[in-house]
């Protein structure tokens, strides 16, 4: 259901303005005329309109939507009436977008340039696969295979997620330890060392001095670290230092060929799809590298089309990517050779996810006890330090 705001007048001629909710624009203002009231405006209320522009990828469902369209518009429902029937079966943002999608259609606008306003909700593949579903008569198709595409692509996301933040839980457990230890366990200890004038050992002072420091200089340290983060996310968004980030991150030991396999793996998926669509290579690199989520692989393909533009071979232009895994690249000259190059990347993008996926679970198995050897050092440093006066102390009575 959606709300709208609207302004009418009644029999006697009263000004009325309030609000009234219903499926479509067309209800509510049949709805209003049957309370005796002639409506002068309707329309969505402003906070609906700003929620559908600033919708995130998070709230909205992007592939469940392109799924649910298909399955009507393969029932043979019109495409106005397929947005119609959906608005109000999801949440509040959903409901907005297909209402804003919806009035597009009415316009008369192609459906794929209504997609393109909501790039924070479908990314540009999905308006290049709309587009020629609309210009080829085939858009329940090619719904279909883009609901397809979104799905996996979720998946992966959703699984390199819970791969990486497994080490980066374990990383803040341990220091979480290791600040508890030596911020509140060492100075107690500290107090009565000091108390018997006992002589510490180098681990002991330094682990004292190091508590010392921060419980003198906390609020600074932590301004400090804040204003450094601060900086260093800016810094980030540079488009030269985002480049080198993204490709020092395809280079980082254990981590780095993780990223490789999951970045091509959703290149060669995009590349896949759209050559399926019959979208020319040159277009179809220039839309996959935006795909990727990486820099430095986005440059590669962007220069790779413009070299295919010029009439170079795919693979001679990737020949000696240090980023791009020799089985990939192997598969990718094969189908160059043979002609089936849609295939061979949907071949390379399985293959792709099935290495990624093997890779994440070993990185899982070893997460685990690496951070707790890490625990298990830092536990046993400061047991060490609280430990060694007592028995510097006890020789002295030997």
């Amino acid at each position: 259901m959606v709300t709208f705001s609207y302004r009418a007048r009644t029999a006697d001629g009263a000004l009325v303005e309030g609000t009234w909710t219903a499926a479509t624009e067309a209800d509510a203002l049949e709805e209003i005329r049957e309370q005796g009231q002639f409506v002068i405006r309707l329309a969505p209320q402003r906070k609906r309109a700003v929620s559908a522009l600033w919708t995130k990828r998070g709230d909205v469902d992007a592939g469940l939507i392109c799924r649910q369209l298909a399955v009507l518009l393969h029932s043979g429902m019109p495409l106005r009436e397929s947005l119609v029937s959906l608005a109000g079966e999801g949440n509040e943002r959903e409901t907005a977008l297909l209402v804003d999608l919806r009035r597009s259609v009415e316009h008369g606008r192609p459906f794929s340039e209504a997609l393109a306003e909501h790039g924070d909700v479908f990314p540009p593949i999905a308006v290049e696969i709309v587009a020629v579903g609309e210009a080829a008569g085939r858009l329940a198709e090619m719904m279909q295979q883009l609901s397809d595409w979104m799905e996996q692509e979720r998946r992966a996301r959703e699984k390199l997620k819970t791969v990486l933040a497994y080490p980066a839980i374990l990383f803040v457990e341990t220091l979480l330890i290791a600040c508890f230890l030596t911020l509140v366990v060492l100075p107690a200890f500290a107090s009565l060392f000091v108390s018997m004038d006992a002589a510490l050992p180098l681990p002991t002072r330094l682990l004292l001095d190091a508590a010392t420091f921060v419980e003198t200089h906390g609020l600074g340290l932590l301004i400090a670290i804040i204003v450094l983060v601060f900086f260093a996310i800016q810094l980030s968004r540079r488009p030269r230092v985002r480049f080198c980030l993204d490709r020092w991150r395809l280079s980082v030991p254990v981590f780095g060929r993780l990223q490789r396999e999951a970045m091509w793996m959703k290149t060669y998926r995009a590349l896949g799809i759209l050559l399926a669509c019959t979208i020319p290579l040159d277009d179809a690199l220039a839309q996959a590298g935006r795909v990727a989520g990486n820099r430095y692989i986005e440059q590669r393909l962007q220069s790779a089309a413009h070299s295919v533009r010029q009439g170079f071979p795919l693979s001679e232009v990737l020949a000696g990517e240090p980023s791009l895994p020799h089985i990939l690249f192997e598969l990718l000259r094969t189908g160059e050779a043979a002609g089936r190059l849609p295939d061979m990347f949907r071949e390379g993008a399985a293959y792709a996810a099935m290495m990624a996926e093997h890779h994440a679970a070993r990185l899982q198995a070893m997460a685990e006890p690496a951070a707790y050897l890490v625990i298990f050092a830092l536990v046993g440093t400061i047991v060490a330090a609280v430990a060694l006066p007592w028995l510097d102390m006890m020789t002295l009575f030997v």
